[in-house]
């Protein structure tokens, strides 16, 4: 989440952005053409390598050979992916804060996505503590 929880990142291994209008929940996806990338060079003759036909080409090129623009239905309501903000509520399994109406309710349990699983993390060790910094004296270096 990015941007006020206006922009989502999330890893598909794609290009691709989706936007939606949140008034009317009308949404649009834009990709690229996956014939954009050989025919850059054609829009890019003096290029001196290949990464400069890319850079050339994809800003020359018009809009409808670069990209692919469809209209989709979001399978989650724009309520749900905006969320509200301030909301907090705490995991009953790690205990660490989830924020954004973001915790995940089963069997009666908040639960944050990582307990939920499944989590891109594992804990390998505990987090460090008031304590432990108390006893590892810090030095800090000022010029």
């Amino acid at each position: 989440w990015v941007g006020r929880r206006t922009l989502r990142v999330e890893d598909y291994g794609k290009v691709a952005a989706t936007f939606v209008d949140t008034h009317t929940k009308r949404a649009l996806r834009i990709i690229p053409r996956r014939e954009a990338r050989s025919m850059a060079a054609a829009f890019a003759p003096e290029a001196r390598n290949k990464w400069e036909a890319l850079r050339l080409g994809y800003q020359r090129m018009p809009d409808d050979l670069l990209l692919t623009v469809q209209v989709v239905t979001l399978a989650a309501s724009i309520e749900w992916i905006v969320s509200r903000a301030g909301r907090r509520a705490a995991c009953e399994i790690c205990g660490e804060e989830i924020i954004n109406e973001r915790e995940i309710i089963r069997d009666g349990s908040v639960l944050c996505r990582a307990c939920a699983g499944p989590a891109y993390y594992l804990i390998e060790a505990p987090a460090w503590s008031r304590t432990v910094e108390a006893q590892s004296p810090v030095v800090c270096h000022t010029a």
